[in-house]
């Protein structure tokens, strides 16, 4: 059998020290001594005091930087609690030191040392510990893995900690045993290491990295020491280990008196258990026959050695005669696992005396092995307890029915219990695996329209095929007998499994849609496995419009379409690509979202899209382009340049048409562009309207489901629907299902069930099989690329982000203080929405006084040095200024945005401008022009909210995110304004970040976001509503090095 190594081999890594003020902790062990021993230091970078005359080799002297045992006690009952068993010794560690040279800190850790260390002889040093035992260190490890660091692990106690995980799995995985121990009192039971090969392999191979301050560690002084080796320091950790968790585990249990009909208990058999169990009194050796003590050690043979058997238990099945469904015979055997072509029947091994010598091994041990596995089959199979139920059984016989519940079900326990049982070719031959296969077809043929959707009626046939033959689900299992996992069929056995096979045919009936088969079911069929379906399904079309279909669902590249004629400029590769999708997706009647990277050139894909659809497919009727007001001049200026053919309209401003006029109107033009704020408060007028078109630009403004301009947008009647985002989920993957449900309704499932089935599972579980999933159901209808993939454009430079770590001033801090202080007061006093309301203010109160500490009492007195951050961000506006580079700042409170443009245009010559929510259009396209066309450097001050989205300023090249958002996907979104197609220099971004405070959680939870692969979601201050009062105050409290230091 193989075994698997119960955990990846400890690679030790050079230590970093993120903290010198923390202990360094150690853990120790010698096969000689009952536990492990802890010991901690602390690193400094003062060398300790040299002997003049060196280190004795035979005379320990005192290491220098380790802690004694009250601040070692103190250190343990800080970190993992307080323990009274724990005895205060000193050990001796083996050190690299000599004349004038100091002992080395960190022990003997260091993975490189100088060339002068390495020169130097080991000698003794006396060090601190607490020896722990076994039980103990079990429950300090267990506290170490969920303690917040207040020390760091160093080699050894990582060392170590890797073990424990190793020994816990191999508990998991079953790989011990009983054994019995000979002592002045009797036999003792107790728990041993079953290992197989491959783990002793891994045993010696991981003792052989173990690292030098625990391969040089003694419990006491030695003329001439002797190191046990690494191997037998390791393999005596995990026996005791083992039995301490394992009894652990067992702890409350009940010994039950099960009836078996081939064993009846004797009193000492009871004693033993119990021993075994809960460490009792031992099976006295005194009385008892001599028979019961060789009894005992012939049926434990090879436990004590803690090593694996190297032979096996085997159980051989045949097949019945040709022709016949049973019997069904099997053999037993035991089986050499360094030659395992050689078997030893049953038979013979019952037959052999006690103790002979010669061809085979020990006769006792050969049929413990076979006693053994016959007590692992039975235990795992009823069916099994006729066939062996005599004493001793060589093999037997199996009805059908008996056959069909051992390969059916049991087979899988009795391999899990570690029983091998080998089985005829045909059983893992898949040649002639039954797969299901699902054949379909348009329901109604004359049905000529192009255009499909979602909901097209189609016609399904489920059969289930083996070879060239299929059958009807009911003549299959006609055809199956008793229920079995194997069929005779065509002059051959063939296996599979009647629960997949089912359950997969359930599956079909629950993606069914209501009233019929459609479109979306073969979508969902074609793209998406069935849930744990462990069998073979295909999709057939049996007709050429359902195999266009399919084509069309599994093909990763979309047929080329030719760029229109009237298109004014060239498009890129990729973005010829995208105008194909969005082409063949809405030929077919399917909602398509374009979601590439800020800065790749959605607008040009989308204006050629509209081209084709006016030359191609003559619309009746405009198309209709929702989008923020920031972004309708970028479309306006875009039309003119990639697309002047197109007759557009801005349909906005207060005097703009309405009532029948609007009707009127908009049939002169191609295209008619509003806002999303006028989508919902002209909605009864855009509804007269059945648009060819809508398009959503930065579609993630329809993320919230219940507000009033989604849903007047996913009332709007289109033929086809389009969304535009770089972001196609900001904070939740709920915001994905509203982009989708107003693309293709339906085809995610209801709100409820997307949050049952993917939402909840994927932002809680982080489940990777269901992100695969659902990024398999909704890739034939988006279509995302990055720019930082050089496949899809190369010519774009680098982005470099960096973290600008700022201090509070005292008066930052005192404000920053209070207001935690009065929250940890008050916030128990209310609940409901008055807590969520109080938290979100307090919250925004922080920030701003992060910002300046004149923001949080509408200070007036607005000077940069009252603020660490604003000191910080001009000194590094000026040095930018002075390179001759011009730069973004965006923060996301509008007020400060302008004082912080105040306080920078007071500082020098460098031009300021600033935008914000109130900024008119006209001024802010001037605005625009100004900062793209300057000749010298300019500095553009931005609400996030304002201009985060839709505006193109290539002109800088460094991005200042003064205050953090919670949301990472809106900081990108604003540096993707200069970071973008057009842009030819590297772009640096500053993520200006207070110390200490709740800026530095923001960030750490920001950073983890974009390492969870897209899909995962960023949170929002609404967020911090639903913690306890406790967690809040672990996020925002101040920490460590907050105060600036011209300030303290």
């Amino acid at each position: 059998m193989t075994a698997k190594r119960p955990a990846p081999i400890h690679d030790k890594e050079e230590e970093t020290i993120p903290d010198p003020s923390l202990p360094i902790l150690h853990a120790l062990i010698n096969p000689s001594v009952e536990g492990v021993a802890i010991c901690a230091e602390y690193i400094t970078d003062n060398p300790a005091p040299v002997r003049k005359k060196g280190y004795a080799k035979d005379k320990p002297g005192e290491y220098p930087y380790s802690l004694d045992h009250t601040d070692l006690n103190t250190l343990i009952e800080n970190c993992f609690g307080a323990y009274d068993n724990l005895k205060a010794t000193r050990w001796i560690v083996y050190l690299p030191a000599g004349e004038k040279v100091p002992p080395s800190s960190k022990l003997s850790s260091k993975k490189k040392r100088s060339s002068k260390e390495k020169m130097l002889p080991l000698v003794p040093m006396y060090i601190p510990v607490l020896l722990c035992p076994y039980d103990t260190f079990f429950q300090i490890w267990r506290t170490a893995q969920n303690t917040d660091n207040q020390y760091i692990p160093g080699d050894s106690f990582r060392y170590i900690s890797t073990l424990m995980e190793s020994i816990v799995r191999l508990i998991q995985n079953g790989r011990f045993k009983p054994s019995a121990e000979r002592t002045f009192a009797g036999y003792h039971a107790l728990w041993v290491p079953a290992l197989s090969p491959q783990e002793m392999a891994w045993v010696s191979e991981f003792s052989k990295r173990m690292p030098p301050v625990c391969r040089y560690a003694l419990p006491r002084v030695a003329k001439e020491p002797f190191f046990p080796k690494p191997e037998a320091r390791v393999e005596k950790l995990i026996v005791e280990m083992m039995r301490v968790i394992i009894r652990s585990a067992l702890t409350g249990y009940t010994l039950k008196e099960e009836k078996d009909p081939f064993f009846e208990p004797t009193q000492n058999d009871k004693q033993f258990m119990t021993d075994l169990i809960w460490a009792s009194d031992p099976v006295k050796d005194m009385g008892l026959e001599r028979s019961y003590s060789r009894a005992m050690q012939d049926w434990l043979t090879f436990s004590s050695s803690g090593r694996f058997t190297p032979f096996e238990f085997c159980m051989i099945i045949k097949d019945p005669p040709e022709g016949q469904t049973e019997p069904w015979d099997f053999t037993l055997s035991v089986r050499s696992e360094a030659e395992p072509s050689l078997f030893i029947p049953a038979g013979i091994i019952w037959e052999l005396p006690d103790h002979q010598s010669g061809l085979f091994p020990q006769a006792a041990y050969l049929k413990h092995i076979l006693h053994a596995g016959i007590g692992l089959l039975t235990s795992s199979s009823s069916a099994l307890w006729g066939p062996l139920s005599g004493t001793k059984p060589t093999g037997g016989s199996m009805t059908l029915k008996e056959a069909a519940t051992f390969l059916g079900s049991d087979l899988a326990r009795a391999r899990r219990k570690g029983v091998t049982v080998l089985l005829p070719d045909w059983w893992t031959d898949t040649t002639y695996t039954p797969r299901v296969e699902i054949h379909a077809k348009r329901r109604d043929p004359t049905h000529t329209q192009v255009k499909i959707g979602l909901q097209e009626l189609l016609s399904f046939d489920y059969r289930i095929a083996i070879g060239d033959e299929s059958f009807s689900p009911d003549e299959f299992w006609e055809m199956v007998k008793e229920k079995a996992p194997f069929i005779w069929l065509g002059g051959r056995w063939i296996s599979f499994q009647p629960d997949a096979i089912q359950h997969a045919l359930d599956s079909f009936s629950r993606h069914r849609s209501k009233g019929g088969d459609t479109t979306g079911d073969l979508l969902r069929l074609s793209l998406k496995k069935m849930e744990n379906s462990e069998v073979p399904v295909s999709i057939h079309a049996r007709d050429d419009w359902v195999a266009d279909l399919l084509e069309f669902f599994r093909t990763e590249t979309n047929q080329a379409v030719p760029v229109p004629k009237k298109f004014k400029g060239t498009l890129r590769p990729y973005q010829e690509e995208g105008f194909s999708f969005l082409c063949q997706c809405t030929r077919r009647g399917f909602g398509a979202c374009l979601a590439d990277d800020m800065g790749l050139g959605k607008t040009p894909q989308t204006l050629a899209w509209l081209l084709y659809l006016k030359e191609k497919e003559k619309p009746r009727t405009p198309a209709l382009l929702i989008c923020p007001m920031s972004v309708v001049g970028n479309w306006e200026r875009e039309i003119q340049r990639f697309a002047p053919s197109l007759r557009s309209w801005v349909h906005h401003g207060t005097d703009r048409c309405k009532g029948d006029d609007f009707v009127k109107h908009v049939g002169s033009y191609d295209l008619v562009l509003t806002t999303y704020h006028l989508a919902a408060r002209d909605l009864d007028h855009l509804k007269t309207v059945s648009w060819s078109a809508i398009i959503l630009d930065e579609a993630q403004n329809i993320k919230n489901l219940h507000a009033n301009q989604t849903v007047a947008v996913k009332s709007l009647t289109g033929e086809r629907r389009v969304a535009l985002t770089g972001t196609p989920v900001e904070n939740r993957l709920l915001e994905l299902w509203s982009i989708m449900d107003f693309l293709n309704p339906g085809y995610l499932g209801s709100q409820s069930a997307f949050t049952n089935r993917y939402s909840r599972p994927i932002e809680q579980d982080k489940n990777s099989e269901l992100v695969h999933e659902l990024r398999s159901l909704i890739r034939p209808f988006l279509l995302r690329r990055m720019k930082t993939d050089k496949h899809v454009i190369d010519d774009l430079p680098e982005k470099m982000e960096n973290r600008v770590y700022c201090t509070l001033t005292t008066e930052q801090a005192t404000l920053y203080q209070a207001v935690v202080l009065d929250m940890a007061k008050n916030l128990d006093k209310v609940e409901g929405i008055a807590r969520k309301g109080a938290i979100l203010a307090a919250i925004t109160r922080l920030k701003q006084i992060c910002n300046h500490p004149g923001r949080a009492p509408r200070d007036k007195s607005i000077k940069a040095e009252r603020s660490g951050k604003v000191s910080r961000l001009l000194e590094m506006i000026e040095e930018i200024s002075s390179e001759g580079d011009s730069a973004l700042i965006f923060s996301q409170y509008a007020t400060f945005a302008e004082e912080l443009a105040g306080m920078i245009e007071r500082q020098g010559d460098t031009p300021v401008l600033l935008l914000t929510g109130q900024t008119p259009r006209k001024k802010r396209e001037q605005m625009i022009e100004e900062f793209q066309n300057s000749t010298t450097p300019i500095i553009f001050v931005i609400s996030l909210k304002a201009g985060g989205t839709g505006l193109n300023l290539t002109k800088a090249t460094h991005v200042f995110h003064v205050d953090r958002w919670w949301n990472p996907a809106v900081e990108d979104q604003a540096t993707d304004r200069t970071y973008r197609i057009g842009q030819k220099r590297n772009v640096q971004v500053h993520l200006m970040i207070t110390a200490g405070t709740l800026e530095e959680r923001i960030d750490l939870m920001n950073q983890e976001k974009r390492t969870l692969a897209k899909e995962v979601l960023a949170h929002s201050d609404e967020y911090l509503t639903n913690l306890s009062t406790k967690e809040l105050l672990e996020i925002v409290s101040l920490r460590d090095s907050l105060f600036s230091r011209e300030d303290a």
